[in-house]
């Protein structure tokens, strides 16, 4: 158990971890809500759930840039409106981001980034993109219950028991 703890990287480990699972939410969730769903709404006021899945393509381009210290690539999250091209667009950044974070290391977590003019650490991003990712999702798990879409967190949970 000790060595495990020990293990290269053990910061960046615990939040791959995470990122996995939250990726695996927002793919699944995409993927599960009809087409004629992507547009639903709670209450007029709120995101439509299709605009939950885009707006949180743009923040993996805008949050994975920046712990890699790099401005945010173009990309096309903003004009998703059909099921297909949303399911695109979260794939896509999720890719990118596979791409940043599958070479970072602890040194790089700890190690000061500029973004602007602001200075921050590559970790303090890691630990709120985890956060806002996993707000995101839980906003969605109304609106997939809503119309009678199981969430896939527990569509998960359920076949492991």
């Amino acid at each position: 158990m000790a060595g495990s703890l020990l293990a290269a990287d053990p910061i960046v480990s615990s939040f791959k971890t995470r990122y996995e699972t939250a990726k695996l939410n927002f793919i699944q969730s995409a993927e599960a809500m009809p087409a004629e769903a992507m547009d639903y709404k709670l209450t007029p006021v709120q995101r439509s759930f299709g605009d939950w899945i885009s707006h949180t393509a743009g923040m993996n381009y805008s949050t994975c840039a920046g712990m890699a210290g790099k401005p945010t690539p173009s990309h096309e999250a903003a004009k998703a409106t059909t099921k297909p091209a949303i399911e695109k667009v979260i794939r896509e950044s999720f890719a990118y981001c596979d791409s940043v974070i599958a070479s970072m290391t602890d040194a790089q977590a700890l190690t000061e980034v500029t973004i602007g003019n602001r200075k921050i650490l590559p970790v303090d991003s890691m630990i709120g993109y985890i956060a806002n990712l996993n707000a995101h999702y839980g906003n969605m798990v109304g609106y997939m219950r809503m119309k009678g879409v199981v969430p896939p967190s527990t569509a998960r949970a359920a076949k492991k028991k």
